[in-house]
């Protein structure tokens, strides 16, 4: 505030305080004159002058200490104003901050930035997804964490630049709050590191290319000599290269190439020889077996240290495998990978259930007969919700093991097992109401056990989803199309955007935030997986705030994943 202007303020603010003074003096002049009845009229007129004067004083010592106060206030102010520029200036990085819609307010580019840098005023106003926001779906996940006010630091996003190319950048931005606690947005700053990105990429990408082809792949390079046959170091080598050679990849850096090439029988030596200008070796030691691998070998020069060397690049590709050995191979990996998944899901998972439930029998068991029917039911409940999971886990296993053997078929009362699930549900929630419609003769043919899963999922989100309705609708149904049974389960809930539609049977993957709803983000994929297994098929429909409905269809199962 300019000093003319808090001069004017203070002022006026002692004008004011003397006129409620002068008022306050008549008044006072009111009932101190019939208080004096023995005092002649100058006495109580110099009585007044006194009082009034002293509180004229008065008010113009508050208003000067006022005055000086706002004067105080003010270059604090400033000050802090002027610290708080200095330190954006000697950001090395773009500061920038939002409002609580998260638009754009302040932008201010790093120093000694580009000309043109300085040309953000179109860039004002705009949300943190529009000027940073070329994938959609990344920001998908980053607006939860903004709508949820969590400060983050290191949050990639890209950009398209004016002049059309798509930059890298990493967000850190801390919420702000107002003196009442009220979120009014975020500051923070900005990195452009596509430049550091594209120098780690072009750093990285041949190891990470060496490390992803199905072929032994050993990359070394040659050490200066005084005119002898160079000596190469290996200085790279995939995961493959070294389980032939049979000594791990940081134990084979900096070994001769050479040795290490002639531990593995099935490498022939005579073509790396050749390339690097050797005496052929011995023709027991060079003759591959009936089936050797086949041998590339590629020579280029690059700067190091200021020297020009040499590298060599060896590729040993492994014979192409038989169909039979092809479909072994396959299916020892896929026993490995389930029995890995059984081990986690028979032990890890099952341990916190023994423990719910072997102490919730104790409970029971001892003190039982202390408890009244509710609690007595409560226990009741406990157990129950144990045994199902150690059902779910069961069909998670089974799910798993549907390669080796059938899922079970059998006729299944959809609409009993639909029932059984929404009562549970309201006793849960006594309190929600809500329409439920399940129309009645609805089975099928199929697991009872997975089909269970399927309906606790599909039924548990619609009744999720829709809590926030006053009156909430669920219904499951079937409909005939095209000779097949189609069954569907509908809510008036929240919905989702059908653009994403593509994630919602992913694993992980979550449409809502966890503030708003809460969720693993596995049930659908779980729901997919089982209706697959059952030959069917699933998808949904949905609009924002108006509701989703997810139909599925249930065939002959099927053997395999």
């Amino acid at each position: 505030m300019p000093r003319g202007k808090r001069l004017l303020l203070a002022a006026g603010t002692g004008a004011g305080l003397t006129l409620a003074w002068v008022l306050f003096s008549l008044a006072a002049a009111s009932w101190i004159t019939p208080a004096l009845p023995g005092a002649d009229a100058p006495a109580q007129a110099r009585l007044l002058v006194w009082v009034f004067v002293v509180g004229l004083g008065l008010m113009m010592a508050l208003a000067w200490w006022f005055g000086r106060r706002l004067d105080a206030l003010s270059v604090e102010r400033r000050q802090a104003q002027s610290h708080r520029q200095a330190l954006q200036q000697l950001l090395s990085e773009w500061y920038w901050e939002t409002d609580a819609a998260h638009r754009l307010t302040v932008l201010r580019p790093p120093q000694g930035a580009a000309v043109r840098d300085w040309h953000f005023e179109g860039r004002l106003g705009r949300t943190l997804w529009d000027d940073f926001g070329s994938e959609p779906e990344l920001w998908s996940a980053h607006r939860q964490m903004l709508d949820a006010h969590e400060p983050f630091l290191g949050l990639p996003a890209h950009r398209r630049e004016p002049d059309g190319r798509s930059s890298l950048w990493l967000l850190r931005g801390v919420p702000r709050y107002d003196a009442e606690g009220r979120f009014t947005g975020y500051l923070g700053c900005a990195r452009n590191v596509s430049a550091r990105a594209e120098l780690q990429f072009d750093r990285q990408i041949g190891m990470q290319l060496l490390d992803t082809v199905p072929s032994a792949v050993l990359l070394a390079e040659s050490l200066p000599t005084d005119g002898a046959a160079p000596r190469y170091l290996i200085r790279h080598c995939n995961e493959l290269a070294a389980r032939r050679i049979g000594d791990s990849r940081e134990k084979l850096i900096g070994r001769d190439v050479l040795t290490s090439v002639g531990r593995v029988a099935e490498w022939p030596l005579a073509p790396v020889h050749q390339r690097l200008g050797l005496p052929a070796p011995d023709a027991a030691a060079s003759a591959p077996p009936s089936r050797a691998w086949e041998a590339q070998i590629d020579m280029f020069t690059f700067e190091h240290g200021g020297t020009r060397r040499q590298a060599l690049l060896l590729v040993f590709t492994p014979p192409t495998a038989s169909a039979d050995e092809a479909a072994q191979l396959e299916r020892q990996a896929a026993e490995r990978e389930l029995e890995s998944f059984s081990y986690t899901v028979s032990h890890d998972l099952r341990a916190p259930i023994r423990v719910v439930e072997g102490f919730t029998k104790i409970l029971k068991e001892d003190y039982g007969r202390s408890l009244d029917r509710i609690g007595n039911d409560h226990l009741d409940r406990v157990l129950g919700a144990a045994a199902r999971m150690n059902g779910m886990i069961d069909a998670l296993l089974a799910l798993s093991q549907l390669s080796a053997k059938p899922v079970q078929q059998q006729p299944v009362n959809l609409t009993q097992l639909a029932t059984y699930i929404l009562d549970d549900l309201k006793r849960q929630s006594p309190e929600r109401a809500v329409e439920v419609h399940i129309r009645p003769g609805m089975t099928a043919q199929g697991d009872p056990t997975l089909l269970r899963v399927v309906l606790d999922n599909l039924l548990g989100n619609a009744w999720k989803y829709s809590a926030k309705r006053d009156k909430a609708v669920i219904e499951f149904g079937c409909t005939q199309q095209d000779g097949r049974t189609v069954y569907h389960v509908r809510d008036n809930g929240a919905g989702f955007d059908m653009r994403f539609a593509d994630r919602l049977f992913g694993v992980f993957q979550r449409l809502h935030s966890a503030s708003d709803f809460q969720g693993t983000g596995v049930g659908l994929a779980s729901v997919q997986r089982i209706v697959r297994r059952h030959g069917g098929q699933i998808w949904a429909e949905s609009e924002v705030g108006q509701g989703a409905t997810f139909y599925f269809t249930l065939g002959e199962a099927k053997r395999g994943n």
